[in-house]
């Protein structure tokens, strides 16, 4: 690798792949997809479009040692990209790091590298006749790996995507690489098996930090199952909805549900093109297992949530994208209807969690509404009930755009996490567009600064 400089000023990088200057026809096509990071104004160097792992290892190490900001960006998604450091900023896109580099059908795991997608995961094992099932995003062009070090949800019982992340190799701020988990250990065969090795836990390092960039990483996958059932019930009001949510506390602990619960409320739905309706929410869920053992499960649901709100009749489930989507989501199957908000399949986003109890979700989304209403913004929201928690998706599609607006949508986040960290309820994760809200929020934090350290010290 060469680094030289023109007459210009303008940075050129060999040994990284593809580059592309900040004033090439390449880099404007480029551009298109970059997200808007609120409050930051881009001093674009250039971009680096790695093929493999040494030429990403070259590009990170040619921005250390230029003192240059790097903006990662996986895939046509935006889901995943981090902007790290600031001014002069070089792109570095991994979308043409997108080999699927194994698949273990019998044990029902693959290893994949960055740029690889939900709709490229679940082609590749359909084209190969592979029985496996894919937990994706909503936006089916989001990367694999960028969902997993985002905090990134799904819909089956694999949809913690960091609970089902196992082994990796990734690039460290110096360039140098490392390979965690089983894989640290030369042809060992647990490396998609096993998510610890002798020694210290590495991977979450990886997750919403500047730390590791990955270059290949392991999942779990879920089999074909024997039977799937997908349900949906109206809640008239946020009384029905605490009571729904009650009940799915109890069946989700005992296991009866194992995948993730969604609850939508009326004006998301509306604004991602779902038909008008008079309940104020919608709960959807699926069940899987042995057909008898579904059925059973079935009644159980019913018989816990339908107190609470109405089964939506299959004519109207029929007639209504959004539900086909979540389906199709819930039966492992991504791509086959994007719902977008605001012209985005991934709109930007904050999400917040709060113990699973009904009470604790009226507030939640009571205390957004007081923040929003303020701004004269809508409340598009979404609760998905994962593990032990209540995690409530917030979107703001008005942030997708580079408007006038930013600073003030920048105050609106600043003011809702705030908000909700006063009520008691804690902001998780974010989408790109307000990572540097959260980092100036968590300013002083502890775990913060130790990131930043350890950050400093790899080089």
């Amino acid at each position: 690798m060469t680094i030289a400089r023109s007459t210009t000023g303008a940075l050129q990088l060999t040994g990284v792949g593809e580059f592309l200057p900040a004033d090439s026809q390449g880099f404007a096509a480029l551009e298109r997809r970059l997200p808007n990071i609120l409050g930051v104004d881009y001093q674009i160097a250039g971009a680096a479009r790695p093929a493999s792992a040494a030429e990403l290892a070259r590009a990170v190490a040619a921005a250390r040692r230029e003192n240059l900001a790097i903006l990662r960006l996986y895939s046509s998604s935006n889901v995943g990209a981090r902007l790290s450091g600031t001014g002069r900023t070089l792109v570095i896109d991994l979308s043409r790091m997108n080999k699927v580099l194994a698949v273990d059908v019998p044990n029902a795991t693959v290893r994949v590298e960055p740029g690889v997608t939900y709709a490229q995961l679940a082609a590749h094992f359909e084209a190969e006749g592979q029985p496996l099932l894919v937990d994706s995003e909503p936006d089916p062009d989001a990367s694999v790996a960028g969902s997993i070090f985002a905090k990134g949800l799904g819909r089956t019982p694999y949809g913690d995507h960091l609970l089902v992340q196992c082994g990796a190799e990734f690039v460290l701020p110096d360039g140098s690489l490392l390979r965690t988990g089983m894989g640290a250990m030369e042809d060992n065969v647990t490396w998609q098996l096993y998510k610890y090795s002798l020694g210290p836990y590495q991977d979450g390092l990886a997750v919403q930090s500047d730390l590791m960039i990955p270059t290949q990483v392991g999942l779990w996958v879920m089999g074909q199952v024997p039977s799937f059932r997908h349900f949906a019930y109206d809640l008239a009001d946020d009384g029905a909805l605490s009571r729904a949510v009650e009940a799915v506390r109890l069946l989700k602990i005992g296991g009866t549900l194992a995948g993730t619960v969604v609850i939508s409320h009326r004006d998301y739905d509306i604004a991602r093109g779902g038909p008008r309706r008079s309940a104020e929410w919608r709960l959807q869920g699926a069940l899987y297992g042995l057909p008898r053992v579904v059925e059973l499960s079935m009644n159980a649901v019913h018989a816990a949530v339908g107190p609470a709100g109405a089964a939506v009749a299959a004519n109207d489930a029929a007639a209504d994208r959004t539900i086909a989507q979540e389906r199709a989501l819930m039966a492992g199957r991504p791509g086959l209807r994007t719902v977008t908000l605001g012209g985005r399949a991934s709109p930007p986003y904050l999400t917040l969690v709060a113990p699973i109890e009904g009470e604790h979700a009226v507030s939640m989304r009571a205390t957004a509404a007081g923040v929003l209403g303020q701004a004269r913004a809508p409340v598009l929201t979404e609760f998905l009930v994962v593990g032990r928690s209540l995690l409530m998706n917030l979107y703001m599609p008005s942030a997708a755009s580079r408007s006038p607006d930013r600073p003030a949508l920048e105050r609106l986040a600043r003011q809702l996490i705030v908000a909700m960290g006063e009520a008691g309820f804690g902001t998780v994760a974010q989408s790109p567009e307000f990572d540097r809200v959260a980092e100036q929020v968590l300013a002083n934090d502890t775990r913060t600064t130790v990131l930043q350290r350890l950050t400093a010290a790899a080089g």
